[in-house]
């Protein structure tokens, strides 16, 4: 098994990878706007992002019990979700599902909840009400949550109390910011369509429970964390066009934030960080099974945010670029618990046999 330093080691590799800026910019600049947004969470958190999380799982979450993932965000002018968020929630609720043995609660929009289920399946779950999940292994469940602000504090102390999660994770969540209004990207106030999440996250830290936010905009909840570099950096970050005219940026935080190209690929970061701390290769899911998420969830009708389509790809980044990513951290993890034979040899040559070696080289005739 890989000690934390070693562990700390790879995870900066791994999150190298994941928040390389593929387009140069946001869709509002030009600027590797990511690159800036990640330097101001790693100034922030120190240590590998994605590191810190996997590790804060392995140390707090409690084997058996409950871990809530809240996801889906509704994208203007589609008024359709994207597939950034679930498929990442499903893969991430499965390495968890795997390795500690918890019962994933996926809490969302009501519109979402008819949505979500082919992805979990994908991933291998059988999607079950909450009381029948907690009794049997391999059951995840899908809980909604209210848009309306009156209620989402009484929702709130309600599951929690009802589920005791020693967890909750964020991924790609629409998040209010400082005034309370829910941004997209570009600046349309989509406070309507979006649930209060943000009060269960409140709530949650409130308890003592440990919150974990993944986000690639700028507007998600745990990007409270950078709100001063989000305002400084994003066009929209600072002033949002809308008439609360205090700009896109999130006013949540979270007690760790993962800054990714994609929220998906944070998602996916995590799972291989904790591959490694567990020492097993099927936490880490593989390129088939990200294939066949990114095609359950367009068939199920989640979108690519540019084109507004039913399309197995995220965030104007087609499918084949997402399944690499998978490759590559499949790689990343098993060359580091699966040591090949050819490098095996290699080693034996370079400890054993060096002085042999140095004679044939000395002797070396064409």
């Amino acid at each position: 098994m890989m000690d934390a330093e070693e562990r700390k080691g790879v995870g900066e590799v791994i999150d190298r990878l994941v928040s390389v800026p593929i387009y140069t910019g946001s869709s509002l600049t030009r600027r590797p706007v990511l690159l800036e947004l990640y330097d101001a969470a790693r100034a922030r958190f120190k240590d590998p992002l994605a590191f810190l999380a996997a590790e804060a799982i392995r140390e707090r979450v409690k084997p058996g019990g409950s871990v809530l993932l809240t996801t889906g965000f509704i994208v203007p002018p589609w008024l359709r979700a994207e597939t950034d968020g679930p498929v990442g929630a499903a893969c991430l609720a499965r390495a968890l599902n795997l390795c500690l043995d918890v019962t994933p609660v996926v809490v969302t929009e009501r519109l979402i909840t008819s949505m979500i289920p082919p992805v979990l399946r994908a991933a291998g779950f059988e999607v079950t009400p909450y009381a029948q999940a907690k009794q049997t292994y391999r059951r995840i469940a899908v809980e909604p949550f209210t848009n309306d602000p009156r209620k989402a504090k009484e929702q709130a102390s309600e599951i929690l109390d009802r589920m005791k999660p020693s967890a909750l994770i964020s991924i790609e969540k629409a998040s209010p910011n400082e005034k309370g209004i829910f941004h997209s990207g570009v600046g349309y106030d989509i406070t309507p369509i979006s649930a209060k999440v943000d009060v269960l996250v409140e709530e949650a830290r409130s308890r003592g429970i440990l919150t974990i936010g993944i986000g690639d905009g700028g507007n998600e909840i745990g990007m409270g964390c950078i709100k001063d570099t989000i305002k400084k950096v994003l066009p929209t970050g600072a002033k949002c066009g809308c008439p609360c005219g205090a700009g896109t940026h999130s006013g949540i935080e979270t007690d760790i934030l993962v800054v990714c190209m994609v929220s998906n690929w944070g998602c996916t970061a995590i799972e291989a960080n904790l591959a490694l701390a567990f020492g097993r290769m099927e936490i880490l899911h593989d390129r088939a099974m990200e294939d066949k998420l990114l095609e359950e969830a367009a068939s199920a009708g989640f979108i690519d945010p540019a084109a507004g389509m039913g399309m197995s790809s995220g965030d104007a980044i087609e499918k084949q670029v997402h399944l690499a990513i998978v490759d590559i951290l499949q790689f990343i993890v098993k060359s580091r618990l699966q040591d090949s034979f050819y490098m095996f040899k290699y080693k034996e040559y370079v400890r054993e046999k060096r002085d042999q070696i140095q004679v044939l080289i000395k002797n070396w005739r064409e």
